[in-house]
């Protein structure tokens, strides 16, 4: 039962028979933790109750593992389902590929500082069927450039400005941290023995030094919705290759690309295609400016009927999704 119980998290709160099963544990015991008070049951989605928090915690104070935060108790239905279907793309995702001579890092609902940070509409604007990033025209964005010049593989005879430079930049411009919410977020380390041995930097506050990236976003309703998404992740970028690892960010120690991937999930193929034809005709403004960076799609239908888990991410990306755009390709290619 201890096993069941410590996949509860703050992160993914919600579970069903099929995530359980997905993340390699059995269901079966999941009616004896609804008897015994430890979870609540909505439908066929669970959560832990406040009883069963302090069943959780004990369990992991048994096995020597860290307490991690509880969250919230989920009481609401639509909660609830929003919080299931984060983990079922989570668990599908991790099933997906696997890492080879490498390790995965994965989190959900991982936040992003985002600096400067922008009103929703200040990103992209459209010009006919076109979308047009308007971002880089701003004037905080502008003196951002100016003020933090060094990008490239020649910044890395620099010392990158991080955090603290970043922090009263902002404080001389009077300007305030955004945030940017990616739902799941990879850190694809291969050869991670390799890679170990290299010296680290202490500017790299995200831990992206010597790692392929995948932001992945679950998308529903108004695909409009998904411009300040973009925009902010620009930034987040941008941010990237001039203050945290400048000259590393996209070059790893070993000469190798580091790739960015932005991969958007729908719940069935027959909407993947409509985002598919959507961002296609929205054009490469959606990643021109941050280039180099792909914008992928999938389905939870697509994931759910693959046939054989890849051996890595880069097998993943080249044989299941769609490449809905890519820096060294025209639209709809």
């Amino acid at each position: 039962m201890e096993n069941l119980l410590l996949l509860f998290t703050q992160e993914l709160p919600c579970w069903n028979e099929e995530t359980i099963k997905l993340a390699g544990e059995n269901p079966d015991g999941l009616k004896f933790l609804c008897e015994s008070g430890d979870l609540n049951q909505i439908d066929n989605i669970y959560m832990l109750t406040e009883k069963g928090i302090k069943t959780r915690e004990q369990a992991a104070e048994d096995l020597y593992l860290p307490i991690t935060p509880p969250g919230e108790i989920i009481i609401n239905e639509s909660k609830a389902r929003e919080m299931l279907d984060l983990n079922i793309m989570t668990q599908l995702m991790d099933k997906a590929f696997l890492t080879d001579w490498g390790i995965k890092e994965i989190t959900t609902r991982e936040n992003f500082q985002i600096m400067p940070c922008l009103d929703d509409d200040k990103y992209f604007i459209f010009d006919g069927e076109r979308v047009k990033a308007t971002w880089p025209d701003s004037p905080e964005i502008k003196k951002f450039l100016a003020d933090f010049p060094n990008f490239g593989v020649s910044a890395r005879k620099i010392q990158a400005p991080g955090q603290k430079s970043l922090d009263e930049w902002a404080r001389v411009n009077n300007l305030h941290y955004g945030n940017l919410c990616v739902d799941f977020v990879l850190r694809a380390r291969a050869d991670f023995n390799h890679y170990k041995n290299y010296p680290q930097l202490e500017s790299d506050k995200y831990k992206f030094l010597d790692a392929d990236r995948l932001f992945v976003q679950k998308v529903s309703g108004d695909y409009k919705n998904l411009l300040p998404f973009i925009g902010k992740l620009h930034i987040f970028l941008t941010e990237q290759r001039r203050i945290f690892l400048p000259g590393w960010f996209d070059i790893d120690h070993d000469e190798n690309e580091d790739w960015i991937l932005l991969a958007f999930i729908t719940d069935t193929e027959s909407e993947l295609e409509n985002l598919t034809q959507t961002l296609r005709k929205w054009g490469h403004d959606l990643i021109d400016p941050v280039n180099p960076v792909y914008i992928l799609g999938s389905s939870i239908e697509r994931l759910r009927n693959q046939r054989e888990q890849k051996r890595t991410l880069y097998d993943w990306f080249q044989d299941e999704t769609i490449r809905i755009m890519r820096p060294d390709a025209p639209d709809g290619e």
